[in-house]
C-alpha cells in the first residue's frame, strides 16, 4: 500500500520511548512518532493524508473501547498493542495478530528488534488497507467547491441544531463559529454529533474540509480557512480577541471571502453585538450568498440585524427555513 505512516504511541515510558523514537527516525514510510498520554489525545492529532497507526502500551493503559472503536471506524486507525506479558496477546482487542511482545528492558539492540517486529505489523497493513487519503480525497473541498460558514452566539445552540437537523450527511463543509465559554464547544460539538447526519467535532489546525463534515471553532481560539495543498483546511489560534470574542466569527468570514469567494454562503444567527456582520459584508461583495436569522425567531436580535444594516444579506429568513434555503443555493 502507498502512502507514510504516522506512529502514535499510547503511554510508553519517557526511557521506551527515547530509544523506539531514536530506531525510527527516518525509517522508510515512517513519517512522523507521536508520543500521547492516552489513545483519545491522538483524536485531535491525526493527519488525514497519510495512514495512522496508533501503538498501545497494555501495561501502563486501560482499554478505552468505545474510544477505540471510534477511532478505528471514523478515522481508519490500525491499532497495534504491546506488552511486557506474552499472555496479553490473547485479550488485545485486535487479537493476536495485533499483539507485539514487549522486551523487558529497553536497550538500543532490544528496541532494535522491537521496531523490526513493529515495522513489519505496519508493513502488512499498509498492504492490506486503502489509505485514508486515497479514500476521502475526493471529498475534501478545494477552493472551487461551496463551503457554508455560520456565525452564533447568544440562543444559537439551538439554531444551530434547527439548520442541522436539514442536512443530509454529504452536505457541503461548514465552518461554524460559536460564542461559548472555555471547554464547552468540545462537549457541544461532542453532543450534537451524535445526533445528526453530518460528523461534526471541535475544529484543530490542519483539519481538511470535507463533504458530511462541520467544524466548530474551539473556543478561546480564533478560526480561519487556509489552503494546504490546492486544499482547503482550518488554522485555529490564540490572538487578540475581536469585538470581546475569540473566536470572532468576523476573522472566519474574511478568509471565506478571500478563499472562497463566490462558492460560499454565509449565514449569521442570533447574538449579542456586531461580530460577523463586517465580515458578512465582505463575503456578500466577493459574491458568496448571504442569510440572517430573522428578528421574530432570534433569542438577540444583534448580529444579524448588524449585518441587515449594513447591507450585507441577500435573505433574511425564520431560523426553520434556513437550512432549507441553503440546500436550495447549493
Amino acid at each position: 500500500m502507498a502512502g507514510n505512516i504516522w506512529l502514535f504511541m499510547a503511554g510508553f515510558k519517557p526511557d521506551a520511548l527515547a530509544f523506539l523514537k531514536t530506531g525510527l527516525f527516518n525509517k522508510p514510510g515512517v513519517e512522523m512518532v507521536i508520543a500521547v498520554d492516552k489513545p483519545a489525545d491522538a483524536e485531535n492529532k491525526i493527519n488525514r493524508r497519510v495512514n495512522n497507526v496508533l501503538l498501545i502500551d497494555m501495561d501502563t493503559l486501560i482499554m478505552e473501547k468505545t474510544v477505540l472503536s471510534v477511532l478505528q471506524s471514523r478515522y481508519g486507525f490500525h491499532i497495534l498493542y504491546t506488552s511486557y506479558n506474552r499472555a496479553r496477546a490473547g485479550s488485545a482487542p485486535g487479537g493476536v495478530d495485533s499483539f507485539i511482545l514487549k522486551p523487558s528492558v529497553f536497550t538500543s539492540d532490544t528496541s532494535a528488534a522491537f521496531i523490526a517486529q513493529l515495522l513489519k505489523s505496519i508493513e502488512g497493513f499498509r498492504k492490506q488497507v486503502t489509505p485514508p487519503n486515497i479514500r476521502e480525497i475526493n471529498k475534501m473541498i478545494s477552493g472551487s467547491k461551496k463551503v457554508i460558514a455560520i456565525a452564533s452566539s447568544t440562543g444559537g445552540t439551538n439554531a444551530l441544531e434547527c439548520i442541522l437537523a436539514d442536512m443530509p450527511a454529504d452536505a457541503p463543509p461548514m465552518v461554524v463559529v460559536q460564542h461559548m465559554p472555555s471547554g464547552f464547544t468540545k462537549l457541544f460539538a461532542d453532543r450534537i454529533n451524535a445526533l445528526f447526519r453530518m460528523e461534526i467535532k471541535e475544529a484543530s489546525t490542519g483539519d481538511y474540509l470535507k463533504q458530511g463534515l462541520m467544524l466548530l471553532a474551539p473556543a478561546d481560539k480564533h478560526m480561519k480557512l487556509v489552503r494546504q495543498q490546492n486544499l482547503l483546511a482550518v488554522e485555529c489560534f490564540t490572538g487578540t480577541k475581536l469585538h470581546g470574542v475569540m473566536p470572532a466569527a468576523d476573522i472566519l468570514f474574511e478568509s471565506v471571502a478571500e478563499l472562497v469567494k463566490n462558492n460560499a454562503i454565509g449565514v449569521i444567527l442570533t447574538g449579542m453585538g456586531a461580530d460577523g456582520a463586517r465580515g458578512m459584508l465582505l463575503m456578500h461583495n466577493t459574491g458568496a450568498k448571504t442569510i440572517g436569522q430573522n428578528k421574530e425567531t432570534c433569542v438577540v436580535y444583534g448580529m444579524p440585524k448588524v449585518a441587515k444594516d449594513l447591507g450585507a444579506l441577500d435573505f433574511e429568513l425564520p431560523i426553520e427555513k434556513i437550512g432549507e434555503k441553503i440546500l436550495s443555493l447549493v
